[in-house]
C-alpha cells in the first residue's frame, strides 16, 4: 500500500514539474524565423550552391580544367570540359547536376587553384523540373567575390575595388 502511494505521489510531482517548464516556456517570446520576410545569416563554412570562383585582378576563372573535382566526385556529377594547354587552359564547359550532388564539399577541397566553392549562402534554389538543377558555367560564374576554403574573407587592399556582392 505504501508503494502505491509513493507511486502516486512520485507521478504527480513529475506532472507538476514537467507543467512547470511548459508554463514557462509558454510566456517567453518565439525565436522563430519568419522565412520568407527574414532570412537566417548561414554560417560561413556552410555549404550551398557551388560557385566558380573569379580572378579579382583579371575578371578570368580561377578554373584551369584540370579535372580533379570531377574526379574525386563520387557521385560523378560534375562534367567537365577543358581547352588550351598549359597556363591558358580554361573550361569550356563546366556543369553540375544538384540532383546528384550529395554536397560533401570533396570537389571544393581537392581544387588546387581554389577555384570552385560552396560557401556562397545562396541555400535557395530549386527547380520545377529536373533540368532545372543541372547548373552551367555561365550560371556557375561567381558575381564577384566569394568566400572560400583558401581566402575566407576578401583582403582589404581588394575590397575597395571588388563589385558588391548581392
Amino acid at each position: 500500500m505504501i508503494r502505491y502511494l509513493s507511486d502516486i505521489w512520485f507521478g504527480l510531482i513529475s506532472i507538476l514539474s514537467s507543467m512547470a517548464i511548459t508554463l514557462r516556456y509558454l510566456f517567453t517570446p518565439a525565436i522563430t524565423v519568419q522565412y520568407p520576410e527574414e532570412k537566417r545569416e548561414m554560417p560561413l563554412r556552410a555549404l550551398n550552391k557551388h560557385y566558380l570562383t573569379v580572378d579579382l585582378d583579371t575578371g578570368k576563372l580561377k578554373c584551369t580544367a584540370c579535372d580533379l573535382c570531377a574526379v574525386i566526385c563520387p557521385t560523378k556529377c560534375i562534367h567537365i570540359v577543358g581547352e588550351g594547354k598549359g597556363k591558358v587552359r580554361h573550361a569550356v564547359e563546366f556543369d553540375i547536376d544538384h540532383n546528384l550532388c550529395m554536397y560533401c564539399n570533396l570537389c571544393v577541397e581537392v581544387c588546387p587553384f581554389d577555384a570552385i566553392t560552396m560557401w556562397t549562402g545562396n541555400y535557395e534554389f530549386g527547380g520545377f523540373s529536373r533540368t532545372d538543377l543541372f547548373i552551367d558555367i555561365q550560371e556557375l560564374t561567381a558575381p564577384g567575390f566569394v568566400p572560400s576554403p583558401m581566402t575566407p574573407r576578401l583582403p582589404a587592399a581588394k575590397a575597395a575595388k571588388a563589385p558588391a556582392r548581392k
